[in-house]
C-alpha cells in the first residue's frame, strides 16, 4: 500500500511536470512561434531544467506534438479522443438529432482549442519533422472522426443512403481548424455562429432533416 501511494505520487508529479511544460510552450510558441522559441526558452518558462524537457519529451518537434495534442484534449492526460466521456455518452444517446448536435458542439470545441497551435505547426511546417507532424495529425483527425460517424452508424443515426464513408468524408472537409480560421479569421465569424452553421448541415447531411425545425 505504501509502494503503491509512493509510486501514484511520482506519477501525479510527473504529470504536474509534464504539464507545466506543455503550458510554457504553448504560451511560448503562440507569442515567439515555433522557430523562435527554443528548448531553453521552454524550460526556464517552466521552471524546470533543460535535461528535463529532454527527457519528457525527446525532441522539439515532439514536443510542439504533446503541445498539439493537449490543445485537441484539453489536458495532457494520454487518452484517445475516441475514450473521453463525451464520446461515451454520444454512444448511448438515442436521439438522432440530440447525439449529431452532440458531436458537432464537442468537435467544434476541439477544433476551436486546437487552432491556434495548428496554425503554428503550419506555419513552421518547412521543417520536415514539424511537416511530419502536420500530415500525421490530419491522419489521426480523419481516422478519429471516422469512428465518430461510425459510432452515430452503429446506432442507426444516420439516414438510408448515407455511406459511412460519405458521411466522414464531410465531416473531415467541414470540421477542420483551416474551415474554422477561414470562418472565424478571415470572415469574422464567432464559435457560436459556426457552430450552428456546421449543426444544420451536419443533421441535414446525416439525418436528412431541417436542423432549425428538428
Amino acid at each position: 500500500m505504501v509502494r503503491d501511494k509512493k509510486l501514484d505520487g511520482r506519477r501525479e508529479r510527473s504529470r504536474q511536470t509534464r504539464g507545466r511544460i506543455v503550458d510554457a510552450a504553448t504560451q511560448l510558441f503562440l507569442v515567439r512561434g515555433y522557430v523562435a522559441s527554443t528548448i531553453e526558452d521552454v524550460a526556464e518558462a517552466a521552471g524546470v531544467a533543460v535535461q528535463t524537457v529532454y527527457y519528457v519529451f525527446g525532441t522539439k518537434p515532439q514536443l510542439l506534438g504533446a503541445v498539439l495534442d493537449a490543445s485537441v484534449a484539453g489536458d495532457v492526460d494520454p487518452v484517445p479522443i475516441v475514450e473521453r466521456p463525451w464520446v461515451e455518452s454520444l454512444r448511448t444517446e438515442r436521439d438522432a438529432t440530440t447525439a449529431v448536435r452532440t458531436l458537432v458542439e464537442s468537435t467544434v470545441s476541439i477544433v476551436a482549442r486546437a487552432t491556434p497551435i495548428y496554425e503554428v505547426v503550419r506555419r513552421a511546417a518547412a521543417d520536415p519533422d514539424v511537416n511530419a507532424l502536420l500530415e500525421e495529425t490530419r491522419r489521426r483527425r480523419r481516422n478519429d472522426q471516422r469512428a465518430l460517424i461510425e459510432i452515430l452508424a452503429q446506432s442507426g443515426h444516420i439516414q438510408p443512403g448515407v455511406t459511412v464513408e460519405s458521411a466522414a468524408d464531410a465531416f473531415y472537409g467541414l470540421v477542420n481548424e483551416e474551415a474554422f480560421q477561414l470562418l472565424t479569421g478571415d470572415c469574422g465569424w464567432d464559435v457560436d455562429l459556426f457552430r450552428s452553421w456546421l449543426t444544420g448541415l451536419m443533421v441535414y447531411q446525416l439525418l436528412g432533416v431541417d436542423a432549425t425545425t428538428a
